[in-house]
């Protein structure tokens, strides 16, 4: 006998009654009737019953012998919970081949009451319909206490009476499965009825097999994989004949398998094998899976997600009207809530920048005073607990961990190229260009066969701004993502709620926490360079700089400019991508190192005033393609050709004979003083005794050796006051013969001064191509 539940305490008058003082009863539990033998599955391992030990049943483990010991109230309580169940009984009725009650046809529930009519009519002695018998019944195996109740009630059934001994078979499945599977034991097992082998032989399995093999390769029909099964038929009836073992005669009498029978063993092939080999695991997989729902969270921005998307429309420059392109947007939803709670629109490749620029939308609140029209509040800011990622590289590089990391945001990922995982995401994404995108001038569809579908007229130019596409993107989100009903959301899921009214909710029980400063997003995602610090201030991709607190810097005694020292003081500075209306320039002059903010110039500051950095290069590039366009590099030549050709020209107009005069005159003064410093003394004739100094003589000489062509004339002397000449001492008796005396000079020189010039450039063999 099992153990009571709680023994008695001492001094109970009778077992079972009740001890108030320690509110317990003492109660005896009730015990299973098992057989030894009977079979159960619990906790999902199949047991087979043996004895009851100690007031405890013990089964053992059908896989390992393992023995293991359940309470009559534990064994109770596991079948409750649906942990243990009866597999089988002990006898012939044991093997596990019947249907499960859940899933019994109209047809096979009336199969199983007519039979269960049967059953209780030969155990009460008498049909339902009929008076029970005068004397007490008396049930017996035999045909002649069965026979006239079968047949009585095979007569008010209409039908042909049964034998006794199929009656019999009912009823001792009754009693030994009745109370394990319910009228599903009495349900006949005709799916087993019938031969299950199959009709082909050893040769024509392996050539089936072969078709198959050949068949789940891609792109390949039936009709052409069964011509393998007909070539290795063909094979082995070669190899046959050819080893002795038949006979011409006896090969030719083997066939391969129909076509019918192949497409019907490849319609066996079950479809995730098809598909894994036909188009491969990646389609295997994402075709066979299945969804699991998973649970909201309590808190907003506990769950986040992020995703991004290239949308289907041209955009324009609001100021220059180019065409910008395809923009990138960049989405937060929160989960709890269904809220889109952020998002960033630019017209670069997703890169950290744009994220982080994201992030900052996401946890600020919104600035709603350009959207005046919209009458339903943005209320969402806050910390973001969890921010959920795909496996993009640009949400999984180092820089977004050590950002993440900084925010103290944790960054899970999901499951690779399983976008299901974030379905109400992906599936805003698609919406959002259905329901806005595509209706709007400048679209570009979903895809090129889709655009062929229209014609240019149709799907017209770009005409949207950025600004005003902006707008549009805020007003969907609230009136259309955030305002609409999510059936995602509700208190069950699939019923459905509307997104703002959850987030009222949870946002009125959940507070946030505090937000981190402007300044370490401005950090995070920054672009940083050294730059010197001109008279006019800081240029950065054609845009200027100034600000007087500059002034700081330059007048500080360790900056250098390069008019002084060579090369100027380079300095950190940093500029927003997502905003070059200022920079933000690092003070090195100070310990702390504050961050000096410096706006654009007044010439920049309407152009630069909230401009991304993606925008701007555009504008750059088409601005110089336009000068290049507009630029005509062939007049330009032409013209500087002309402007040479006139400069050479200048040099020979008469009102340039006074520079070519005094250029005359130096050039001779030179050569006089050169000669001047090589003259040999001798003795002095009676005329002069400073003959041989004469200068214009031997250079005559020169001239005559450089050029006997031709004919020099001597240049006039200015006029000098005369001075004592000193007396020349008397030459030795070695020394060289004295220079004679030139000839008379011409009293005049030639009245036009052009001639020395001439006469200049023949002595020095010059030419006119040195000028």
């Amino acid at each position: 006998m099992n153990a009571p539940l709680r023994p008695g305490l001492p001094g109970t008058p009778f077992p079972g009654a009740l001890d108030f003082l320690s509110g317990t009863t003492v109660v005896e539990t009730r015990r299973f009737d098992l057989r030894s033998g009977t079979v159960f599955k619990i906790r999902g391992r199949t047991w087979r019953f043996d004895r009851r030990i100690a007031g405890k049943l013990e089964f053992i483990c059908l896989e390992d012998k393992e023995p293991d010991f359940h309470t009559d109230e534990e064994f109770a309580a596991l079948c409750a919970s649906g942990d243990a169940w009866i597999v089988a009984g002990e006898g012939s009725f044991g093997e596990f081949r019947l249907p499960a009650r859940v899933t019994l046809s109209p047809a096979q529930e009336a199969e199983a009451d007519r039979k269960l009519d049967y059953i209780e009519a030969c155990l009460s002695g008498h049909v339902k319909d009929d008076p029970p018998p005068r004397s007490v019944w008396e049930f017996r195996r035999s045909a002649g206490a069965l026979d006239p109740i079968i047949h009585r009630l095979a007569a008010l059934n209409g039908e042909t009476p049964v034998h006794f001994t199929t009656v019999l078979d009912w009823l001792d499945r009754w009693v030994a499965l009745g109370d394990i599977y319910g009228k599903a034991c009495l349900v006949g097992r005709t799916a087993f009825r019938g031969n299950r082998k199959r009709g082909i032989d050893h040769m024509g399995e392996i050539a089936l097999e072969r078709g198959v093999v050949r068949w789940l390769n891609p792109k390949v029909t039936k009709a052409t994989a069964y011509a393998k099964v007909c070539r290795t038929v063909e094979a082995y009836k070669r190899q046959l004949v050819r080893g002795g073992v038949l006979t011409r005669e006896e090969a030719a009498r083997i066939v391969a398998p129909s076509e019918r029978t192949f497409q019907r063993r490849c319609k066996q092939i079950d479809r995730y094998t098809r598909d894994y080999y036909r188009r491969g695991p990646a389609y295997a997989n994402k075709t066979h899976r299945t969804y699991e729902t998973t649970p909201i969270p309590d808190r907003p921005y506990q769950d986040v997600e992020v995703d991004h998307c290239t949308m289907d429309i041209l955009l324009e420059d609001d100021d220059t009207g180019i065409v910008l392109g395809r923009p990138d947007v960049l989405v937060f939803r929160d989960r709890a809530t269904g809220m889109i709670v952020g998002r960033h629109v630019g017209f670069e490749g997703p890169s950290y920048a744009s994220f982080v620029m994201g992030l900052r939308h996401a946890m600020y609140p919104k600035d709603m005073t350009h959207l005046r029209g919209v009458t339903v509040p943005w209320p969402c800011f806050g910390r973001i607990e969890n921010l959920w990622v795909d496996n993009a590289l640009h949400l999984i590089k180092d820089d977004i961990e050590r950002g993440a990391r900084e925010l103290k945001i944790n960054k899970p990922r999901f499951r690779p190229r399983c976008p299901w995982t974030k379905g109400a995401l992906e599936r805003f994404f698609g919406y959002q260009n259905t329901g806005l995108v595509h209706m709007l001038p400048g679209s570009t569809m979903s895809h090129a066969l889709e655009r062929k579908d229209f014609d240019s007229e149709v799907l017209d130019r770009a005409r949207m701004k950025r600004s005003e596409f902006e707008a549009l993107f805020d007003v969907f989100i609230c009136h259309v993502a955030n305002a609409g009903l999510a059936k995602g959301l509700g208190v069950i899921r699939g019923v459905g709620d509307i997104p703002l009214r959850v987030w009222s909710e949870k946002a009125a029980r959940h507070p946030s926490g505090p937000l981190p400063p402007p300044d370490l997003f401005i950090a995070l995602c920054g672009e940083w360079e050294t730059r010197t610090i001109q008279n006019n201030g800081i240029t950065w991709e054609y845009i200027v700089y100034e600000s007087p607190e500059l002034i700081r810097l330059i007048t500080h005694p360790e900056h250098k400019n390069a008019r002084e020292n060579g090369g100027g003081t380079l300095y950190r500075v940093c500029r927003d991508p997502n905003d070059l209306g200022r920079l933000y320039v690092e003070n090195p002059y100070e310990p702390e190192r504050p961050v000096i903010v410096v706006p654009a110039s007044r010439a920049h500051a309407r152009y630069a005033e909230g401009l991304h950095r993606h925008v701007h290069r555009v504008v750059i590039e088409n601005a110089q393609k336009q000068v290049r366009e507009e630029l005509d590099f062939d007049t330009l030549m032409r013209v500087r050709d002309m402007l040479g050709e006139v400069a050479v020209a200048a040099r020979g107009r008469p009102e340039r004979k006074k520079v070519q005069r005094r250029l005359a005159r130096f050039m001779e003064g030179e050569r006089q003083r050169r000669f001047a410093s090589r003259v040999v003394p001798g003795r002095a004739p009676d005329e002069t005794t400073a003959a041989h100094l004469d200068p214009l003589a031997a250079a005559g000489r020169r001239k005559s050796r450089v050029a006997p062509a031709v004919a020099t004339a001597p240049l006039a002397q200015p006029e000098e006051e005369p001075s004592p000449v000193p007396a020349v001492p008397a030459p030795p008796a070695d020394s060289p013969a004295p220079v004679p005396l030139a000839k008379a000079m011409p009293s005049a020189f030639p009245a036009d001064d052009d001639d020395d010039l001439a006469s200049l450039k023949a002595a020095n063999n010059w030419s006119s191509d040195d000028e």
